[in-house]
């Protein structure tokens, strides 16, 4: 009798693990020789549709790249599996005809033009670059995006690959073994992921306030770059400083990856973004001051940009999103001796104040940025963050003013980061919210009236009627506002935390 109510249970466990339903899955499997422009990708998933399943290509939203699908080739499955091609969406639709595996093989080829030299570094940095000795790909330039909603699980694996390169994902950094599988749950993955393979890449590891940081950098470049070199006050002074204005170190991990363009015949300047835990930079010139800003506005986005913008999109109000964020960018550079005194005051004014009050769109309303983000970028693109970091570096001296000394920007942005963390994740932060946390510092309906005067219909600050605090002083000519530090001045003791 023991035996056959032993036989039962085993039966019955057997049946409800047979019909547990399967977790969803992609698993994508890498291989590239270190020689040519192609990689070449399979991926093997479940599908929670039966008679098919609709992938997409590529996101026109990063970097403008409407052309990105071009780069996806030789899309195939076997039979009796059919492929469906829609160019003009970029959709893949998969009709599995009966079939029990679910998979999909294509290419991505990383090759460039030679006659046609990259101009911009947004060029190179949005795409994917696989040439002789090197490889960078973000996801978002080879994976599939799934379309049925459907959060699965999903792996990266690389099968074939030169064994004397090194090797950064940025899904689990301390993993430097390709041969090894990586997973993360889509969700996360969609948020982008970041992939380095070459002979002349060099990846270091700093412990920054308890938080793993990694340092991902070409060795050599035709500008006698040592970037290594250039980057490590970044990991000394410039990190620390920043964990310090946020009082934050609740990171699992950071890196910085800066490679030198592979395509220029001139020296051009570099091109950055920010992702989750990290930024990536392209460059084509010697790393000098601009390239200091660009790191460091990059890696500041870790709070205002991810962590906590305005609005449902990032286009929503780039005016704090940039803006904002470039200002915490030069005050943390201010303070870790990273620019000093003639560094701060240049990109006040010659890269911001004078370009803004010169600009012929300085008065665009906030509504008209987005739709001439891409396609004017030099007028609209930069509008953001000049209105924004004039606006803040104005916001600051007010709160200063109104509470004789004891208060200051940072008060107000701490106040409005544990605001973000108290909502709900899917529940955005307002312009409402921004004005109803800076009421604390000084008069609520003058601080309405100015974001929506200055930031959203665009009105320029007018300078000459502007008080500051007694370490800056202003002066206007021919409508162009140029700051000064008062004598005695001491940037570091300005912004200090």
């Amino acid at each position: 009798m023991k035996s056959i109510y032993l036989l039962f249970v085993l039966l019955s466990t057997f049946g409800i693990h047979a019909c547990t339903p399967q977790k969803p899955f992609m698993d994508y499997v890498l291989n590239w020789d270190g020689d040519t422009s192609i990689l070449e990708v399979e991926l093997t998933y479940s599908a929670s549709q039966k008679d098919s399943t609709v992938f997409v290509f590529g996101d026109p939203s990063f970097g403008g790249q409407n052309d990105i699908f071009k780069v996806i080739k030789n899309i195939r499955v076997a039979p009796p599996e059919v492929v469906k091609i829609d160019y003009a969406t970029r959709q893949i639709t998969i009709h599995h005809n009966g079939a029990e595996e679910r998979k999909i093989r294509y290419e991505i080829d990383g090759s460039f033009n030679k006659n046609q030299p990259t101009l911009a570094s947004q060029t190179e940095l949005f795409r994917p670059v696989i040439t002789k000795g090197l490889l960078t790909l973000v996801n978002k330039q080879f994976t599939l995006k799934i379309t049925d909603e459907s959060n699965p699980l999903v792996s990266f694996i690389w099968r074939d690959h030169p064994e004397n390169f090194n090797y950064f994902n940025s899904v689990v950094p301390s993993q430097r073994d390709p041969l090894k599988k990586i997973s993360a749950y889509y969700n996360q993955v969609s948020e982008m992921v970041y992939f380095v393979m070459g002979d002349n890449i060099d990846v270091r590891e700093y412990d920054v306030m308890d938080v793993p940081y990694y340092s991902v950098t070409t060795k050599e470049d035709k500008y006698g770059n040592d970037l290594q070199g250039s980057l490590s006050p970044f990991f000394e002074s410039y990190f620390p400083s920043i964990h310090r204005f946020w009082n934050d170190t609740d990171f699992p991990f950071y890196f910085l990856a800066a490679s030198a363009l592979q395509n220029n015949q001139k020296e051009i300047g570099a091109g950055g973004f920010g992702m989750k835990n990290g930024f990536v930079m392209k460059l084509g010139r010697t790393f000098g001051a601009w390239e200091k800003y660009v790191t460091a506005h990059e890696t500041a986005h870790t709070w205002i940009g991810i962590k906590m913008m305005l609005g449902k999109g990032s286009f929503d109000h780039q005016w704090f999103g940039e803006g904002f964020n470039d200002y915490t960018t030069l005050i943390n550079l201010a303070n870790s001796k990273i620019y000093e005194q003639e560094d701060f005051l240049h990109y006040l004014n010659d890269e911001t104040l004078k370009k803004h009050y010169e600009s012929n769109v300085k008065g665009a309303h906030n509504d008209s940025i987005a739709a001439n983000y891409w396609t004017d970028y030099a007028n609209y693109g930069k509008l953001p963050y000049r209105r924004g970091l004039i606006y803040a570096f104005f916001l600051d001296n007010q709160i200063r003013l109104a509470s004789n000394g004891k208060f200051t920007l940072r008060n107000m942005l701490l106040d409005l980061y544990q605001y973000r963390k108290a909502k709900n994740k899917d529940e955005a932060l307002t312009v409402d919210d921004f004005i109803s946390v800076g009421a604390t510092y000084i008069d609520k309906e003058e601080l309405s009236q100015q974001v929506q005067r200055f930031m959203i219909e665009g009105l320029p600050i007018d300078f000459n009627n502007v008080k500051l605090i007694d370490a800056f002083n202003i002066e206007i000519n021919g409508g162009i506002p140029q700051l000064n530090l008062s004598e005695g001045a001491d940037l570091a003791r300005i912004y200090q935390w």
